[in-house]
């Protein structure tokens, strides 16, 4: 039942990096939202028709032009595009009919005119190449609420684009009957600001005439054109051309209300000769006047209260030249300055037809006005960001953490790889172990139990979460028939097998396979398998290290041998014919206890984990392994003491300080142990020393200390690399009650 919290919290390490990178996606997710959101740095303009109930931004994101269209009101989206203008994303606005037209320059550097209705269609008026030279608003004219557009195309060296009525028509100047062809185009001086009635262009022809053309065409679409006969100058000859291109656009188009030159600057009617006439009839005076053309009867006219700018207020109105009524406008001019009227980002439009009059002010500023009931729906910058920001496109949602998911980037394969990673192994963890074994049982129903003798191990170089994978040659019998087979397994460096142990396998006679039997093959775990009363035969000795002697010791037991590398602490002696009770674990076969006092005491067997805190190596081997010594912190509750033990390792291992190990020992020994060392400590001296047998891989001895006079007992393992002897300076803890004692310290060595 608790299978798998502990395999979680196994492989919860791999789910580190994943909540890592799961917080930098996150935040990056939050980032690019806050990114994609509009800023007053990145709306360019911003646009209102179809009575203010349609908003349109443009937003420069990634060098592109990203447009929405909107109701203000709702705020919900209409309709929304990307259109890749030029460097400067230059646009201009004009409202024909109940459509917005908003002409731009692509990345190539040609016209592009879009037609956008209140419905959220997008329609491509432009059908020609025509080329803009130079910047778009140095190349455009306003007239009469047309857009006029001077340019090039294939084959003509100047055209004339007129965007009116909702469409858009290409004039060829090289399609007008012109004695030679024109090389270049240049507008009149003024022209579209009421110096001349009709706007008109100056062309330079090829042949070194001049010819002069209207700047916008009649309802036949034909432009007025007049050729000059000599290099005159325009100022000689401004009637004749004026009078020419009439005949063929009509005096409807003239201009009919310009601003006198003088001060105070109001705006006068212009009579049939093109000469400033009476000033315009408003029911307030307006001075320091600026006119905006809005269509072939109607103007707005934008100034001063006051002769004097400074000490005025703006007020405007729009008035009807065929009617000669002026319409108070100072309602849609509250939020303008008189400075902002000279800026060229302010434009106006209005049909001849509509009582709406819309404009647009840059990025700052967007409105419709109502010149009947003086309704204003106006919406300034900040307004059409909250909008645009509003979009569910820039929300934390399902859908934009997908789409951003969907980008990609290292940052989110990263994330990607270490998200599966931990959920891979964590499936596999829980469905993997039954799948294998459910496999083993496969593999092993048709397989019996056999005890196998170890003949060799060899490592084979290979090492899996840094063990060694071993093979084994094994010798067994199977139906009288003696048998040997190699098997590889994964050993742990303190328990690998040796050549003469026997362990159990797993036969298989049809396939003629061998396994070494495991954990999952038994319905109840294997504990330690212990020899008792194996007889010492055979003592041979391979030099000292430190005070201790290494011996290899051969042992006995119902015609099997049984051979063990040990340290013969000084002063004590191992002896044949004497007997030891061995232990097996795992195929290791290690001394548990020798001696006939050690071999019958009482007491509960406890196994402690230690903390190495001390190596010390021996430049010797025995049986290809090597003796070490260790000081180790074994801990029990909250108490804690340092031992020093010796034992046997593989030559080619090394250990560390830090490593754990097992210890064990009697339970009621530890406990008068740790209480000892929570007494008085000292130093003694050694003066009598005798051995009860060994525990494992240390000496039992029955120490006599004196310290101050006072004899006191030490009966403890001691380490036989450093043994003890009389004379020897130990630091003990001791009781003065009871006169028992414990080594703290080795302080001879």
């Amino acid at each position: 039942m608790k299978r798998v919290p502990v395999i979680f919290l196994r492989y919860i390490v791999f789910f580190i990096p994943a909540i890592i990178l799961s917080f930098l996606v996150w935040n990056h997710y939050q980032d690019d939202l806050s990114a994609g959101k509009a800023t007053q740095y990145d709306v360019r303009r911003i646009f209102t028709f179809d009575e203010g109930k349609r908003v349109v931004s443009a937003v420069s994101k990634d060098q592109q032009l990203h447009f929405a269209m909107y109701d203000p009101q709702s705020g919900k989206r209409i309709s929304e595009w990307t259109t890749e203008s030029d460097t400067f994303h230059e646009m201009l606005p004009s409202i024909q009919g109940n459509n917005l037209l908003l002409a731009l320059k692509n990345k190539d550097g040609q016209l592009l005119i879009e037609k956008l209705t209140p419905s959220g269609e997008k329609k491509e008026l432009v059908q020609n190449n025509l080329q803009i030279p130079s910047f778009l608003k140095t190349n455009t004219y306003q007239w009469n609420g047309r857009l006029v557009f001077t340019g090039e195309m294939d084959g003509a060296a100047a055209v004339i684009g007129e965007l009116k009525d909702g469409q858009f028509h290409v004039h060829n100047l090289n399609d007008l009957k012109l004695p030679a062809r024109p090389v270049s185009i240049d507008v009149v001086m003024n022209s579209f600001r009421g110096q001349t009635p009709i706007p008109m262009f100056e062309l330079a022809l090829k042949n070194d005439q001049k010819a002069y053309v209207s700047g916008i065409s009649n309802e036949k679409q034909q432009l007025g054109v007049y050729v000059s006969k000599n290099a005159e100058p325009f100022s000689l000859i401004e009637d004749k051309v004026e009078q020419q291109l009439e005949k063929t656009i009509g005096t409807s188009q003239n201009f009919a209300v310009a601003v006198e030159s003088n001060y105070p600057k109001r705006a006068r009617k212009v009579n049939a000769e093109g000469r400033l006439g009476e000033v315009v009839p408003t029911p307030k005076p307006i001075y320091q006047t600026f006119i905006y053309q809005l269509n072939e009867e109607e103007v707005l006219l934008a100034g001063s209260t006051a002769k004097d700018e400074a000490k005025g207020k703006l007020t405007g109105y729009i008035y009807n030249h065929r009617t000669n009524k002026a319409t108070s406008a100072s309602k849609l001019l509250q939020s303008f300055s008189y400075e902002s009227l000279q800026r060229e980002g302010l434009s106006f439009n209005k049909n001849v037809k509509s009582d709406w009059l819309y404009y647009s002010f840059d990025n700052q500023l967007t409105g419709a006005f109502e010149t009947k009931s003086k309704e204003l729906k106006e919406f300034p910058l900040q307004k059409v960001i909250s909008i645009e920001n509003a979009s569910p496109a820039h929300q934390t949602s399902v859908d934009t953490f997908t789409q951003y998911v969907m980008k990609g980037g290292p940052l989110i394969l990263n994330w990607a790889i270490w998200i599966l990673i931990p959920l891979l192994l964590f499936v596999l963890a829980i469905f993997l172990p039954p799948i294998l074994r459910l496999v083993r049982r496969n593999k092993i129903k048709d397989s019996v139990t056999l005890e196998a003798n170890i003949v060799s191990v060899k490592e084979t170089g290979t090492y899996i979460n840094e063990q060694p994978v071993v093979k084994m040659q094994l010798q067994f019998q199977y139906d009288g028939e003696n048998i040997e087979k190699a098997v590889k397994t994964v050993v742990s460096y303190t328990q690998i097998p040796q050549p003469g142990q026997r362990i159990a396998i797993l036969y298989d006679p049809k396939k003629k396979k061998a396994m070494l039997l495991k954990e999952g093959d038994f319905s109840q775990l294997s504990g330690p398998k212990f020899i008792k009363g194996a007889v010492l035969r055979k003592i041979e000795s391979y030099g000292t290290v430190g005070r201790g002697t290494v011996l290899s010791l051969t042992f006995e037991l119902d015609q099997k041998t049984y051979i063990i590398p040990m340290i013969q602490a000084a002063g004590f002696e191992f002896r044949t014919g004497e007997k030891a009770d061995l232990v097996d674990i795992n195929g290791q076969l290690k001394m548990a206890a020798y001696g006939y006092e050690v071999r019958n005491r009482s007491g509960k067997d406890v196994t402690l984990t230690g903390t190495i805190q001390r190596v010390k190596q021996y430049p010797m081997a025995i049986h290809e392994q090597k003796p070490i010594q260790l000081d180790v912190s074994v801990s029990n509750g909250d108490e804690s003491i340092t031992k020093t033990v010796s034992q046997f390792i593989p030559d080619h291992m090394q250990v560390a300080a830090g490593t754990q190990i097992t210890i064990q020992t009697k339970k009621e020994e530890l406990d008068r142990e740790m209480g000892l060392m929570q007494e008085k400590q000292g130093s003694a001296k050694v003066t009598n020393v005798e051995f009860a047998g060994v525990i494992g891989n240390l000496t039992l001895a029955i120490i006599q200390v004196e310290r101050n006079g006072m004899m006191y007992e030490v009966k403890q393992p001691i380490d036989p690399i450093t043994s003890v002897l009389p004379g020897d300076e130990l630091w003990v803890a001791y009781h003065d009650m009871t006169r028992q004692a414990a080594i703290v310290k080795y302080a001879s060595i």
